[in-house]
């Protein structure tokens, strides 16, 4: 009865790793908005080979890239440049499946543009055929607000930008161009903001997008967001952002310039496989092996002890 037992138990265990499995398999970033160019480029041109090359370095720079990488490939006219950058309060994990998925999309979204800006929670990924490097790009911009008002705006506001100008000031000089405060509203509410910067800005550039950034932020309003290709800016009347990173990182990563490719196959769609997967994929197998031989194991000591207690009473009459 108790083999029995232990063998249901068993394959519960197996179908319930079975389902994380799954769940995380089907993990993908929060779309916010993208934004297409005007100029577009003929399909199998150089151009687009050249910014499938930069695309698909991006994404395999995203696994250690500590939030942030650039990439171009080709000579001009064909020329593309491409960056990335991952909100700096998430892991490496999180951020590579962003960009990984992002990679893919943007082509889907514009398909034959030769730029284009797509921002996620996450993460935002910009391409263009200009140099868009350690440069201050506040067009297109985005906006999302909750349609909620506070209980006394202006003071609300007055709180926000406080607290926003303290940000932008830590996040120039911070090499990650990253930073969070917090303000209590009342009693029982607090203000948290964030802003960040893409690492290849300077200390100044970076403090200007930002301060363009908070003086376009919704006003009367609990909640607000304002998205630029260079820098962006939040606040919230919840706690949104992960505490456990606020150490300064290493300076960014130095530009990738790549040669022009061979015809570069992009995973598209769900055939994409990131690390995420890949450690959905070898967990449940290691936990299941685990499980075999615990059990193999277990039921192995039962068995010697039968046989032993069976001599035992042999060996008595």
């Amino acid at each position: 009865m108790s083999s029995v037992k232990f063998f249901m138990i068993f394959m519960f265990l197996l179908s319930l790793s079975s389902s994380l499995f799954t769940f995380t398999i089907e993990a993908k970033p929060n779309y916010l908005n993208n934004v297409c160019s005007n100029n577009n480029f003929t399909r199998n041109s150089t151009y687009q080979s050249n910014l499938n090359l930069v695309l698909s370095s991006l994404a395999s720079n995203a696994n250690g890239s500590d939030g942030f990488s650039n990439a171009t490939a080709g000579q001009n006219p064909n020329r593309v440049y491409g960056l990335f950058q991952c909100r700096s309060d998430l892991n490496t994990t999180t951020c590579q499946d962003c960009v990984v998925y992002a990679s893919t999309e943007v082509t889907q979204r514009c398909p034959n543009q030769k730029g284009n800006i797509i921002w996620y929670d996450e993460c935002l990924l910009h391409y263009s055929d200009s140099n868009i490097f350690s440069t201050v790009t506040t067009n297109p911009s985005r906006s999302l607000m909750n349609t909620q008002s506070p209980t006394d705006p202006t003071r609300f506001h007055e709180l926000v930008l406080g607290l926003m100008n303290a940000s932008t000031m830590l996040a120039a000089n911070n090499t990650k161009r990253y930073a969070t405060r917090e303000g209590k509203f009342t009693t029982s509410e607090t203000i948290y903001t964030l802003v960040q910067c893409t690492q290849d800005l300077s200390s100044d550039d970076c403090s200007r997008c930002l301060r363009q950034n908070t003086a376009n932020l919704p006003n009367g309003k609990i909640g607000g967001r304002t998205y630029y290709p260079s820098c962006y800016c939040m606040y919230e009347l919840y706690d949104f952002y992960n505490h456990n990173k606020t150490a300064s990182p290493p300076p960014p990563p130095p530009l990738t310039t790549l040669s022009p490719p061979s015809p570069v196959t992009r995973p598209t769609g769900k055939k994409r496989i990131t690390s995420s997967v890949i450690i959905a994929i070898v967990a449940p197998i290691t936990v299941s092996a685990v499980l075999f031989v615990a059990g193999y194991c277990f039921l192995t000591r039962r068995a010697r002890k039968k046989y032993n207690s069976f001599s035992d009473k042999i060996g008595k009459f």
